[in-house]
C-alpha cells in the first residue's frame, strides 16, 4: 500500500513540475503577464501529458521500482500505453484531412471541364 502511494504521489509530482516550468519559462520573458503565462501554458501542457497517459507511464515505471532518470525517460518517451487511432478514425482522417483540404490547392484551373473538386494525379 505504501508503495502504491509512493508512486502516486511520484507520478503526480513528475506530471506537474515539468508543466509548471514550461509555463514560468514562458513567463519570465512576459513579465507583466507572468502569472496569466504560467497558467495558461501549464493548463495546456497538463492537458496535454494527460491524454498523451504520461501519468499512468509514470505510475507503472514508479511501481516497477525504476529509478528517477529512466523513470522520467519511460513516461515522457516511452510508446507503451500511448493512444492510437482506430481504423475508423485513420480512414476518416486519410480522407478528410490528408486528402481532403489541403491537396484542393494543386487543383489545375485549366481543365475547365472537370468535373471534380480538385485533380486526381
Amino acid at each position: 500500500m505504501t508503495r502504491k502511494i509512493y508512486a502516486i504521489i511520484t507520478s503526480f509530482f513528475w506530471t506537474v513540475l515539468p508543466c509548471f516550468l514550461a509555463g514560468s519559462l514562458v513567463g519570465v520573458f512576459f513579465i507583466k503577464s507572468f502569472w496569466y503565462c504560467v497558467l495558461g501554458i501549464s493548463t495546456l501542457a497538463f492537458l496535454w501529458c494527460l491524454l498523451d497517459r504520461v501519468h499512468l507511464r509514470l505510475y507503472r515505471g514508479c511501481l516497477g521500482g525504476m529509478s528517477l532518470w529512466p523513470l522520467l525517460k519511460y513516461g515522457y518517451t516511452a510508446p507503451v500505453m500511448r493512444p492510437a487511432m482506430s481504423a475508423a478514425e485513420y480512414e476518416w482522417y486519410m480522407n478528410w484531412v490528408i486528402f481532403g483540404i489541403p491537396l484542393r490547392i494543386f487543383r489545375d484551373p485549366r481543365r475547365k471541364k472537370d468535373p471534380s473538386k480538385f485533380h486526381h494525379w
